[in-house]
């Protein structure tokens, strides 16, 4: 039987993956979220957003939107700041090294007081004996 599991992409800090671990026990949530988005958007070139005090619901839209609009909030003198962000520059898929048709997103999770936190997150088939029912976050 196979079951899904969302992985992080290379490069990925630990403890980047722990917040992210810590914060979605139940990863199918994400990955639900991100194909849901993918057939709204109709590409799966997405941004899920969501905020570290509260990671039950996600925003999602297209990365070129969720760069337009962080272009917009930093203003004039963010571009520094905005070409230092791979998201601004790399598809997840691109990241993650996978061809267009797979599950790939970029997860940013804003913080309170602190810059946000963006990982590319994406799926990957894994042989199980027993019955997975939700994906699981690996690390």
């Amino acid at each position: 039987m196979l079951a899904t599991a969302l992985e992080f992409a290379p490069g990925t800090t630990d403890d980047c993956k722990r917040l992210v671990t810590q914060l979605f026990r139940e990863p199918g949530a994400v990955l639900g979220a991100y194909r849901a988005a993918r057939r709204q958007f109709q590409t799966g070139d997405l941004v899920l957003v969501t905020a570290q005090h509260d990671g039950s619901g996600f925003e999602a839209m297209p990365r070129a939107h969720y760069v337009a609009r962080l272009r917009q909030g930093l203003g004039p003198n963010g571009t520094k700041l905005l070409a230092a962000l791979g998201v601004a520059h790399e598809s997840a898929h691109k990241v993650a090294s996978l061809p267009w048709d797979s599950d790939a997103l970029w997860l940013i999770i804003n913080r309170r007081d602190d810059l946000p936190v963006m990982v590319v997150l994406f799926a990957a088939p894994y042989a199980t004996g027993a019955d997975a029912r939700e994906p699981t976050i690996l690390s």
